[in-house]
């Protein structure tokens, strides 16, 4: 069921629970990440980045994005919302793609991070488990949670040195393009 909360409300609520979520679980697990480990960032195929326009795609794209670009990059969003102009502006009217958006580019920031890393062969992917029967979705989806979980579980489950995929959209177990 779609929410009936004022999009202002979804979208701050939905870039909380699904951006700022995962970068301060990063943010605080990181350190303990050892040698060969693998994390697993849960984005979806409804983050895609053909739903904002050319110039935005370039700066969610850019080589030289950080961490605090990004949150700039989703602030503005945000502002945009509040402002009743995200449209015009070349948002998506999707707070939860835009929030999947903001995710897999936070994967591949973090991956590039990760190449200079002192610890040896972490890899960092975001993924799309697909349409899974779950209390968002609903009865409709036509995945079962563990037919949700192969992909990301897939991920965690990389053999040592294997070296890749790293930095990559992943959905049923293959790389795709965000």
């Amino acid at each position: 069921m779609a929410s009936t909360a004022p999009f202002t409300e979804q979208v701050e609520v939905t870039l909380r629970t699904n951006f700022q979520g995962t970068l301060d679980v990063c943010r605080a697990l990181f350190p303990l990440l050892r040698p060969h480990a693998r994390v697993v960032n849960v984005s979806s195929r409804a983050g895609r980045l053909a739903q904002v326009s050319k110039e935005i795609q370039e700066k969610f794209t850019s080589p030289t994005l950080t961490e605090e670009g990004l949150i700039s990059l989703l602030d503005q969003f945000m502002q945009d919302v509040k402002d009743g102009v995200h449209k015009q502006k070349g948002w998506s009217n999707s707070a939860y793609g835009t929030s999947k958006i903001g995710l897999t580019a936070l994967s591949k920031i973090q991956a590039r991070a990760l190449t200079t890393d002192p610890r040896e062969d972490i890899l960092l992917n975001a993924c799309c488990p697909g349409w899974v029967r779950t209390d968002m979705a609903g009865p409709k989806a036509p995945k079962s949670p563990d037919e949700g979980a192969e992909t990301p579980v897939y991920l965690a489950l990389l053999p040592p040195n294997v070296g890749k995929p790293h930095g990559e959209f992943v959905a049923e177990k293959a790389v795709h393009e965000w």
